[in-house]
C-alpha cells in the first residue's frame, strides 16, 4: 500500500485490536499495519507455545527477540543455587528478548530489565495468556465503569477468553476451596479465589494457547489492498504538522533507504518503550513521553503439596482494595534446572506480584547521538526503587510464605525470592492516558496524543495506574475504546 486510512505501527495484541474493531465499526477503512519483524509461524500471530518440539520453539524465540538474536545460555549451576537460596540469579537477566537498559550492577536493586519483541504477532506470540480482571483500584479513574465494563467485555471476545481452561482439576479445585476460606470473606463474588482466565482453547492434547491469530481473525484473509501486514520493516517517524498525521517513514530493516505511506489516521502501537522511542524520534515530545515507567514485582515461592492427583490447572487470588496484590499459583517444571531439590510432593510456583510505587523520574530516555537495530534513537532506563516498594516486598514476602503453608509447604532448600525488576515484562505509563492536558500525560481516555486529531498510541505503556495484575486484558480494552473513536470520527468525516 502507498496509502492507507488507518497505519498501525506493531502487530502485537494491542495493535491488532485496533485493526480489528475498526474493520467491525467501520468496514470499508483500508488498515496497514508495520512489523519490524519477521513471520516466525506459517499462522500469522500464532502462539510459540503452541509448537510441541521445545528446540524449534526455542530457536523460534530466537528469531522472535528483536536486534539482539544471539541464543541466551541456559541458567546454571550456580546461578540455581542462588536463586534457592534467595538471592540474585543472573539467568533472569537472560531470558530470550530481555536486555538491560541502564547502567545498574545486576545485582543492584535498581536495574531495569527491558525487553524487544519483534515478529509478527508482537508479544501476542510468547505472552502468558494470563487475562484476569483488574480491580476497582487499577483501574483507570475517568473513564466510566460502564465503559470500562464493556471494553473489558470486548477484550475478552478479542482474546477468546476462557475463565476456566482446566475445568474439573480436583486437586486445584481443593486448593480453592482451602484458599477461599482465608481470602474470600468480604470480597464480592468476582474477587473471590478462581481459576486463572486464560486465553486458551482446551483441547485433546492440553490447551492451545491464543495468539493475535485469534484478534485479527479473518482480517489476514483480505485483499491486500483493504488489509496487509508489512513484516521487517521499521517505522523511522511519524509525519506530521504538528497537529496532523499525514503519513509514516517507513525501511526495511537493516536499510538506509526510507519510502513514505501516507496515512489518514496512525495508531503507534510498538511497546512501552518502543512507542515513546518513535514518538521522540518523530519530534513529538510532550513533557510526559517516557516518564512515569511502572512495572510491578513478581515474588517468587516454589512451595510442595501433598496430593494423589497432580495439579494441573492455575488458580488466582484477585487484588482488592484491601489485598492490593495479585497472586498466580500453578504447577512447577523444575525438570531444566540443575537441582530439583528434596521435594516430596508436587512442586507449586507462586507468582505474587506486588505494585510499584509510580514516579515521573522513573523513564526511558533517549541518545539521539546512538541508533539502534532499527535506526531509532538508543534507548536507558532510569529506574529507582522506592522506599514504599520495599516495604510492600517485605509484606508481600510474608504473605507468600503463609500462601504458601496453605497449599502445603514452602518446599525445602528454596527461598523466596524476587526477580529483578522488569522481569514481568508489563512495564507501563510511559505513554500514559490522562483526564486533562496538564503536562503529566501523553493521550486523553481515547489513546488520542494531546494536541492531534489523528495520532493514536497503545499498549501497557497507555496504562497511568499503579497495577499488580496482568495488564493485556486491560490495555485491549483500552484499545477497543481508542479504536471505536477512529471509526466513528473517520465514518462521520467522510
Amino acid at each position: 500500500m502507498k496509502s492507507a486510512d488507518v497505519v498501525i505501527v506493531g502487530t502485537g495484541p494491542t495493535g491488532s485490536a485496533y485493526a480489528r474493531v475498526i474493520r467491525t465499526e467501520w468496514p470499508e477503512a483500508r488498515i496497514l499495519m508495520v512489523e519490524a519483524g519477521p513471520q516466525i509461524l506459517p499462522k500469522t500471530g500464532g502462539h510459540l507455545d503452541n509448537v510441541a518440539d521445545l528446540d524449534e520453539r526455542g530457536s523460534l524465540e530466537v528469531l522472535a527477540q528483536g536486534g539482539d538474536r544471539t541464543p541466551r545460555m541456559p541458567i546454571n549451576k550456580e546461578e540455581w543455587e542462588a536463586r534457592r537460596a534467595g538471592g540474585f540469579d543472573g539467568s533472569l537477566l537472560r531470558r530470550s528478548g530481555l536486555f538491560i537498559a541502564n547502567d545498574g550492577d545486576p545485582q543492584d536493586e535498581n536495574l531495569f530489565a527491558g525487553f524487544s519483541a519483534a515478529n509478527v504477532g508482537g508479544m501476542g506470540t510468547k505472552w502468558s495468556t494470563g487475562t484476569p480482571v483488574p480491580s476497582e483500584i487499577e483501574l483507570v479513574p475517568f473513564i466510566s465503569a460502564s465503559e470500562m465494563q464493556a471494553a473489558l467485555t470486548t477484550s475478552a471476545k478479542l482474546l477468546g477468553v476462557n475463565t476456566d481452561p482446566n475445568a474439573g482439576d480436583p486437586a486445584a479445585i481443593a486448593l480453592r476451596e482451602r484458599l477461599g476460606a482465608v481470602f474470600n470473606a468480604g470480597r464480592t463474588p468476582d474477587r473471590f479465589v478462581q481459576p486463572m482466565p486464560l486465553a486458551a482453547t482446551p483441547g485433546p492434547d492440553g490447551l492451545h494457547y491464543h495468539g493475535t491469530d485469534v484478534v485479527l481473525g479473518d482480517l489476514v484473509d483480505e485483499p491486500a489492498e483493504r488489509f496487509s501486514i508489512m513484516k521487517e520493516t521499521a517505522c523511522r517517524r511519524v509525519i506530521h504538522d504538528g497537529r496532523t498525521v499525514t503519513g509514516v517513514e517507513l525501511a526495511s530493516t537493516g536499510s538506509s533507504d526510507t519510502f513514505v505511506v501516507n496515512a489518514g489516521t496512525v495508531v503507534v502501537a510498538c511497546d512501552a518503550l518502543h512507542s515513546p522511542q518513535l514518538l521522540h524520534a518523530s519530534g513529538i515530545r510532550p513533557e510526559a513521553l517516557g516518564r512515569n515507567l511502572n512495572d510491578h514485582y513478581i515474588v517468587s515461592q516454589i512451595s510442595e503439596m501433598d496430593t494423589d492427583v497432580p495439579m494441573k490447572a492455575m488458580s488466582w487470588i484477585p487484588a482488592t482494595r484491601d489485598f492490593p496484590y495479585s497472586v498466580t499459583i500453578a504447577p512447577a517444571s523444575l525438570h531444566s534446572m540443575p537441582r530439583s531439590g528434596d521435594i516430596v510432593g508436587q512442586p507449586i510456583g507462586m507468582g505474587f506480584f506486588v505494585s510499584s510505587d509510580i514516579s515521573p523520574d522513573n523513564r526511558v530516555t533517549f541518545d539521539d547521538t546512538r541508533t539502534d537495530w532499527l535506526g531509532l534513537p538508543a534507548i536507558s532506563i532510569k529506574w529507582r526503587q522506592s522506599e514504599g516498594d520495599k516495604a510492600r516486598l517485605e509484606e508481600a514476602k510474608d504473605h507468600a510464605l503463609a500462601i504458601s503453608n496453605i497449599i502445603g509447604r514452602p518446599a525445602a532448600g528454596f527461598a523466596t525470592f524476587v526477580q529483578p525488576v522488569g522481569s514481568s515484562l508489563h512495564f507501563q505509563g510511559t505513554i500514559r492516558m490522562g483526564e486533562a492536558d496538564d503536562g503529566t500525560s501523553v493521550c486523553d481516555k481515547t489513546s488520542k496524543v494531546w494536541g492531534f486529531d489523528n495520532l493514536y498510541v497503545a499498549g501497557n505503556g497507555v496504562i497511568p495506574t499503579a497495577t499488580a495484575t496482568n495488564p493485556t486484558l486491560f490495555s485491549v480494552a483500552l484499545a477497543s475504546i481508542g479504536a471505536r473513536a477512529i471509526a466513528g470520527a473517520r465514518r462521520t468525516a467522510a
